[in-house]
């Protein structure tokens, strides 16, 4: 089993500087947070797993722990898509009702754009601090144990401030992998270059921008759930993602990929249609509601969005955590580990061990004290 102790360089007295914290153990837990936390069998194999096995993961931690993921995904959900439609309200509403000229559908398009990428931007910082605050959740299910609300949320905890930094620190390499390649773009218009030097700056850069966002948040998308699981800090997080990604890039790229497509599919086209046909058929077909119709239609679309978000985005979620209990049972043998030694505490389990590839982190400090001597038996008697 992993030594929960402090790590250090060999040859050091002190621990590393993103030595992973040492985990205290966990208090015994009241009568209303193991309701519902009896041993379970385990559904999710114990050992390094095909793309479809990580996907009905990510449905069997969801299914078999629906108060902490769900409440935890309701939670952040419902405060994106508060913000998403009053700026969608404030900043689209009254200019779609104003006189359509192309000045204020210029302006109303672009308000969309903004509102719509903002949307996607907070949505996608959900999902990373998803994947952090439930990797616990999932570390339970994998060993057959179910958890609560309080029990998982206790575990993060003592972490949400470099979640929340580390989950900032990935959306803003992303916008900047996004906005670098424009900025020869940029340029050549400022400086009023030729039309056909500006379209090759823009050929130039659509491409080179969707490839460097791409690359940028797979190589990197693990290390909320590495935060939350080893310990680390956040520069260290982003470290260890990029490490336990090399190697087999196209396999995570595929596999976020086909999540994300899934998630879409379900969240954003198939679950919130109820709701609007629902306010169509409540509050009338009128082609351009006003006053209380409109408000009460754009709260029916909020409220489709909330309930599609709250299941969508711990599934996405889910994947990434899988993703990386995956990749710790290809490269360190973690699942072998796991299955000589079962840990009392599955979250104890995870700090990075002896089986840890060399250069992934800081190697276990060797204890100050001197070794006891050698234990020897005394010589019979009679003997020289």
């Amino acid at each position: 089993m992993t030594d929960p102790r402090p790590w250090a360089t060999p040859g050091s007295d002190e621990p590393a500087a993103d030595a992973p914290a040492p985990l205290e153990p966990e208090p015994p837990a009241d009568e209303s947070e193991t309701e519902g936390e009896a041993e379970l069998q385990a559904e999710i194999p114990l050992r390094p797993l095909g793309v479809s096995e990580i996907l009905d993961g990510a449905v069997t931690y969801i299914r078999r722990n629906p108060r902490a993921t769900l409440g935890m995904s309701a939670a952040l959900t419902s405060v994106v898509e508060v913000i998403v439609t009053v700026a969608q309200y404030f900043f689209i509403g009254s200019k779609a009702r104003e006189e359509v000229t192309p000045g204020v559908l210029a302006r109303t398009v672009g308000w969309a754009f903004i509102t719509v990428s903002g949307g996607m931007l907070l949505t996608a910082f959900v999902v990373l601090l998803l994947s952090g605050l439930l990797a616990p959740v999932m570390a339970r299910t994998l060993l057959g144990r179910a958890t609560s609300f309080t029990r998982s949320w206790r575990a993060a905890r003592p972490s949400v401030m470099r979640l929340l930094g580390v989950s900032a620190l990935l959306i803003a390499i992303v916008i900047l992998s996004v906005a670098v390649p424009f900025v020869p773009l940029a340029a050549a218009v400022a400086a009023g270059a030729p039309v056909g030097l500006q379209a090759l700056a823009w050929i130039f850069a659509v491409p080179v921008s969707l490839v460097l966002m791409v690359s940028s948040y797979v190589w990197f998308a693990l290390a909320a759930p590495i935060l939350i699981m080893e310990r680390r800090g956040v520069i260290a997080s982003l470290r260890r993602s990029a490490e336990i990604v090399r190697g087999r890039w196209w396999r995570t790229f595929g596999v976020l990929v086909l999540a994300q497509v899934i998630a879409v599919l379900a969240g954003f086209v198939v679950l919130p249609m109820p709701f609007s046909v629902a306010g169509r058929i409540v509050l009338g077909f009128d082609s351009e509601p006003t006053g209380w119709t409109l408000i009460g239609l754009v709260a029916l679309s909020a409220i489709g969005r909330i309930v599609a978000g709250t299941l969508a985005n711990p599934f996405n979620a889910g994947v990434i955590a899988m993703l990386y209990a995956d990749r710790r049972m290809r490269r360190e043998a973690f699942d072998l580990e796991l299955q000589m030694d079962p840990p009392d505490d599955p979250l104890a389990a995870w700090l990075p061990g002896p089986l840890t590839a060399a250069g992934s982190g800081p190697q276990p400090m060797m204890p100050r004290s001197a070794p006891p001597a050698p234990h020897t038996m005394a010589p019979p008697p009679g003997w020289h």
